[in-house]
């Protein structure tokens, strides 16, 4: 009778102590979505490189002029590429819980996929935009010194050959 009467306690005291599964709270959907957009974001085909110009823009010998335009760039642009982002991560969670469900359809799983690729390719299509800013916006001494930082950053993206042979041919052309 008192090992029932233990077991039973134990039991009891196991199920009053057990965490209560509610909904997440907003602030945790949030923290989970913003993980979810630095996940997206390595496996990003185009980096983010504007934050690591901008950080450092004396190092890589920016104008006010260079700064400004850029910046302009981001104002216009960082709000609807990271609601695209957050979109992504939000059609991703959706899709892996639809993907459990036995009353989805392969189809409409497709149609998910689809609608993700859809929003990767304004992603990519804002970053190319980010990208030709910079190429308009640098010279050759900003190239120089921002391949310094990206070296130094180790982001894992080294100098592309095209350029550091071309500014290898100009400088023996220069000599």
């Amino acid at each position: 009778m008192s090992v029932r009467i233990l077991l039973l306690f134990t039991i009891s005291i196991l199920f009053i102590t057990q965490p209560v599964n509610a909904e997440p709270t907003v602030e945790q959907k949030r923290h989970d979505l913003d993980h979810a957009i630095k996940k997206l974001d390595k496996i990003n085909f185009l980096p983010n490189l504007l934050p690591i110009i901008i950080e450092n823009r004396d190092f890589i010998g920016l104008t006010q002029e260079q700064v400004d335009e850029l910046d302009q760039w981001r104002k216009t642009n960082r709000a609807p590429m990271l609601a695209t982002m957050h979109t992504i991560a939000d059609k991703r969670i959706e899709m892996k819980q639809a993907a459990l469900s036995p009353t989805v359809s392969s189809s409409r799983l497709i149609q998910m996929q689809n609608e993700i690729f859809r929003l990767q390719r304004e992603v990519i299509e804002h970053k190319l935009s980010c990208r030709e800013k910079i190429i308009q916006t640098f010279n050759d001494e900003n190239w120089i010194s921002f391949f310094m930082v990206l070296a130094d950053e180790d982001v894992g993206i080294t100098v592309p050959l095209n350029y550091a042979d071309a500014q290898r041919l100009q400088d023996d052309k220069d000599f």
